[in-house]
């Protein structure tokens, strides 16, 4: 009887994909931590990584060191991941596993005409074929918003949707600077608002002279570094313009700093749907939060009452925003 009990496969047991460890930015953060509760429940085994190597330990890592050899047929391991698999990696787990959910939290071509990014025809086919094979494999998708996915074509029969968020027990209120200072964390791309948020603190700063910007911002490849030596070269004679970037272990000292932080995100359909990981870190970090009227974004900064959004994408707009801000220090403090 004991060998007959010792020969049946295992139970299925659940294989998480997640981001390696040292996150620098917001997506990195929620490819790290958005199973992790999923993974504590089921007692899943964690893989840091998405490649074949990474699916193929976490499916037969458990058996083989328990049997010293693969599988027999049985119940497959129940796999999610926090991020869009290779074309091969969506093969590769509906062979060897029962794929259940993965995160869709970008697309990467709204994104880049969002940012202003041109890609390569081989990168656009690239980017479909994922997509479609990952929505072939999986059962579920996870979404920031109801209407990320609506804009994206996700299947609302397949939804789940896990809004966004932050490490609160990396971020957290610092104590208020002893000057005005405007605050923005982002990836340093064209697209984000950027060159509008400088602007409308030198409108400000006409009533306001002792105002400064800080602008936390992380490179993610050349031609964000293009964008980054062209942003220092544009602001050289602006000594109250600091450019600089924040590893994640100092974001909340950095976000401290500031005494307003903005999200000024330009019109258009995509920024609309989004729900940045910046938001939250911002509103952990205790500060008033200044918005463009961005329309998921602007509902959880109107709804929560942690801030304050722009009547309109210009720079005036954005100005007059951050004064009648500034005005009220009760209300900043609140």
């Amino acid at each position: 009887m004991a060998t007959e009990i010792s020969a049946r496969p295992d139970p299925p047991h659940w294989v998480i994909l997640r981001e390696k460890d040292k996150p620098r930015w917001g997506g990195q953060l929620r490819r790290r931590h958005i199973f992790a509760g999923l993974a504590e429940m089921t007692g899943g085994v964690i893989e840091d990584g998405w490649g074949w190597r990474q699916i193929r330990h976490g499916v037969y890592g458990r058996w083989w060191r328990i049997r010293g050899h693969f599988p027999p047929e049985g119940p497959r391991p129940r796999l999610a991941s926090s991020e869009v698999l290779s074309v091969r990696g969506a093969e590769l787990v509906t062979e060897i596993a029962d794929p259940v959910v993965v995160a869709v939290y970008d697309d990467g071509i709204a994104q880049a005409s969002a940012l202003g990014v041109e890609l390569t025809p081989e990168r656009v086919l690239d980017i479909r074929a994922r997509r479609a094979a990952n929505i072939a494999a999986f059962r579920w998708q996870v979404a920031p918003t109801a209407s990320f996915a609506e804009l994206t074509g996700l299947d609302p029969a397949r939804l789940i949707v896990g809004g966004n968020g932050t490490d609160t027990r990396r971020i957290r209120p610092m104590p208020w600077p002893d000057r005005p200072v405007v605050g923005f964390a982002s990836g340093a791309a064209p697209g984000r608002g950027i060159e509008t948020l400088i602007e409308a603190c030198r409108l400000v700063r006409s009533i306001e002279p002792d105002l400064r910007l800080q602008l936390l911002l992380v490179s993610s490849g050349a031609a964000s570094e293009a964008y980054l030596a062209r942003l220092h070269a544009s602001s050289a004679h602006d000594p109250w313009i600091a450019i600089r970037s924040a590893p994640y272990d100092h974001l909340s000292e950095a976000l401290g700093r500031a005494s307003i932080l903005c999200i000024p995100h330009p019109a258009n359909a995509y920024m609309d749907v989004a729900l940045p990981v910046k938001l939250f870190d911002s509103m952990a970090a205790g500060r008033p939060i200044v918005v463009t009227p961005r329309v998921e974004t602007a509902r959880i900064v109107a709804g929560h009452g942690v801030g304050r959004v722009a009547s309109g994408d210009r720079p005036e707009d954005l100005a007059d925003a951050i004064s009648i801000t500034l005005r009220d220090p009760a209300a900043m403090h609140r």
